[in-house]
């Protein structure tokens, strides 16, 4: 009879978590197992998965025991995938799986969604499926209540950990389910948010001199695509305020791209006005008077 209290040695290429079955492998009876577990020296996680008393467990082991718990054909999504991913995610004390239509599975501490889960919304994350970086943020879309959805895509948008353009093809993808409504009014919300603190301040600084009609973030196409998400828009005028943050010429990469959507937008027609932090906290009289200048002559 094994006489060792110490998870089995699959457990340290685990992030800690093991199965019940993984235990029989390595030697462990099932009356140790219950022997271990009474003691504390093993904790349960969920189903049939366990830790050591010592271990603490990270968002990625946390996935890998939902994953093993199912034991069937599902992806670890929602907020367990977002904490995985880093995402800005509520506590949760419950695991997510997205499994088949068909699935059985139910397990206290892991909240099953039995919706459509096509191959291309899935991938392998050290050993464990998961759904990608946009299904997993427009899954937490539909599911959250709004202001936390919000919050989540904000952050991500500002982390460029995803872009709108992806979210809103991710929406047309996933078809008609529930929130989907709610999902597009935070979207719809968030590309008129400013995303910056320097955004925030040019939004007030043309406010308070009675400066309105903009669109902030908005999309502009051409015959090749999508130029981009310009910062300011005023579409009846076609007039486009861009801004370049305090770490703007330590980006060389993002300086050839601003530089080459810029071309193409003044090829559109548009005028294009570029403001700095320090005109908008320094000299923010002299953006209120551009803006004006260029919008006077767009409607001259």
């Amino acid at each position: 009879m094994r006489g060792s209290w110490r998870p089995p040695a699959i457990s340290s290429a685990q992030g800690g978590v093991f199965t019940r079955e993984q235990a029989a492998e390595d030697g462990f009876s099932s009356f140790q197992v219950r022997r271990l577990v009474r003691e504390g020296r093993w904790v349960p996680v969920v189903g049939d998965v366990y830790r050591s008393s010592s271990t603490t467990l990270n968002p990625m082991a946390l996935a890998r025991a939902s994953f093993l718990a199912a034991a069937c054909e599902a992806a670890v999504s929602h907020t367990t995938s977002g904490a995985l991913r880093y995402l800005r995610v509520p506590d949760d004390p419950d695991l997510h799986l997205t499994v088949p239509l068909d699935s059985r599975v139910r397990l206290k501490g892991i909240r099953t969604h039995r919706v459509p889960l096509p191959d291309g919304d899935v991938e392998m994350i050290d050993g464990v499926v998961t759904t990608t970086l946009p299904r997993t943020v427009v899954d937490l879309m539909l599911w959250l209540p709004e202001g936390q959805g919000r919050a989540l895509v904000i952050d991500a948008l500002q982390r460029r950990r995803i872009d709108v353009p992806t979210i809103e093809a991710q929406l047309r993808s996933v078809g008609r389910r529930h929130g989907i409504g709610r999902a597009r009014s935070v979207l719809a919300d968030v590309i008129g948010t400013p995303h910056s603190e320097m955004e925030s301040r040019v939004h007030r600084v043309l406010r308070d001199a009675g400066i309105t009609g903009w669109l902030a973030n908005a999309p502009i196409e051409d015959a090749d695509g999508l130029v981009g998400y310009v910062d300011l828009l005023f579409p009846g005028q076609r007039v486009v305020v861009e801004l370049d943050g305090r770490a703007y010429h330590s980006d060389r990469d993002r300086f050839q791209l601003d530089r080459t959507r810029q071309n193409r937008l003044v090829a559109l027609g548009y005028v294009v006005l570029r403001f700095t932090w320090d005109d908008v906290v320094h000299r923010p009289d002299g953006v209120v008077a551009q803006v004006r200048d260029a919008l006077a002559r767009a409607a001259a």
